[in-house]
């Protein structure tokens, strides 16, 4: 639909924001507890994966431009219908528990940095409010606001991150390597296996209109983000050390260090309120990516709202109430670490292949079509030309 469709340099904006909404939190305490001061080396194998699945997928893109399928009919026209509907399955759990984490993060942020206590019921109602008014709207509606509002949270981010640079010594991220590089590469996949940021372009495929140019706009944004962020986790675990691992609101805690000593009040809660924009961006677009995966799996109308795909999603944002976030993640990751592992890491190379492929066989099928349409009148009026 049109109203689905973004530009490519509004997809960089956005793509941009999701990786500033999506590291800053929980991940760089996890980290730390895993390899210590080599966290922000973790952090770069992680964003090389993460350059290599992002290529092959705007790859896809670009050779999707013209025939702009979506997934669901390039996965059923290579792999299979049963196998499609496997691959959404598991995008639909994993977006699910990546909002859950988000949610559950901005729930301790309220609660610890601003003091702000409510009810996680109440808490996630408006939440789901918005992402349905988006859903309706179309994802162009998260475009045009990502763009809108890019410059104003990036500034307060890089403010957030540059403020304490006169605090910061960084002879504590050293000696490099002190963790074994062993465990520091499959640190790199395994804890930062939920912190992917470009899964969602795969419910995007048919939408991005593509014109000129469609790796340099998003790999520069991706080449930000990336850099953006692994100063972000060197300075965190610079400014707290060994008491990194104890503080799961990284952005948080650099926060706390804007407040100069003649001031009055929190001056970093501005910056954080504005940075927390896009955290709320990326739930709404995990919101939507889910909606569509049950779309796509039960072949819902696309131009009506199904109550049910809704309800169901807004009830599994109900499991932190239930069950830690930190146990669920740990749980599907060890039960579900070669499934998600195929989707996340070997799909996305396989993408432009498999889009190449359905191209062709729907091709073919058209083609097909249309030969027998063509002998079908031939032979229609070979037969009223014989009966004169």
């Amino acid at each position: 639909m049109e109203k689905d469709k973004i530009s490519i340099n509004q997809f960089a904006l956005m793509y941009l924001l999701l990786i500033a909404g999506g590291k800053f939190l929980k991940l760089p305490s996890m980290l730390a507890a895993d390899v210590g001061h080599d966290s922000w080396l973790t952090l770069c194998f992680s964003f090389l994966w993460d350059a290599i699945c992002l290529t092959f997928l705007l790859w896809a893109i670009r050779i999707n431009k013209d025939s702009q399928l979506d997934i669901s009919a390039i996965l059923n026209n290579t792999v299979s219908k049963a196998v499609a509907k496997i691959i959404l399955i598991i995008f639909f759990v994993m977006f699910v528990v990546r909002n859950n984490i988000l949610l559950a993060s901005c729930y301790k942020m309220f609660a610890v940095t601003f003091d702000v206590s409510t009810n996680w019921i109440v808490y996630i109602i408006p939440v789901v409010a918005l992402s349905v008014l988006t859903l309706k709207l179309g994802f162009n509606s998260v475009a045009r606001a990502s763009q809108l509002l890019f410059g104003i949270i990036f500034i307060c981010v890089i403010v957030l991150i540059a403020s304490p640079l006169s605090q910061v010594d960084f002879g504590y991220v050293l000696p490099i390597g002190e963790a074994g590089w062993g465990k520091i590469v499959s640190t790199s996949f395994l804890r930062s296996f939920w912190f992917t940021d470009y899964v969602f372009i795969y419910l995007l495929l048919d939408n991005v209109k593509v014109k000129k140019h469609v790796f340099s706009p998003v790999l520069t944004a991706f080449a930000i983000g990336a850099f953006v962020t692994i100063a972000m986790n060197a300075m965190f675990v610079a400014l707290y050390g060994d008491l990194a691992p104890q503080f799961d609101l990284a952005m948080s805690k650099i926060g706390v260090h804007f407040v100069s000593k003649s001031s009055n009040g929190r001056w970093d809660w501005l910056t954080l309120s504005i940075w927390l924009i896009s955290v709320f961006i990326k739930i709404v677009v995990f919101f939507i990516c889910s909606y569509k995966c049950l779309e796509k799996i039960f072949e819902f109308n696309v131009n009506k709202l199904n109550i049910w795909a809704i309800g169901a999603i807004t009830a599994l944002f109900m499991l932190p109430i239930f069950l830690p976030i930190e146990i669920a993640l740990s749980t599907v990751v060890a039960y579900g670490l070669i499934p998600f592992a195929i989707v996340q890491y070997a799909l996305p190379i396989a993408m432009p292949f498999l889009t190449k492929a359905a191209q062709a066989k729907l091709n073919l099928g058209n083609t097909l079509t249309d030969s027998i349409k063509s002998a079908k009148r031939f032979a229609r009026k070979a037969k009223e030309n014989a009966s004169v």
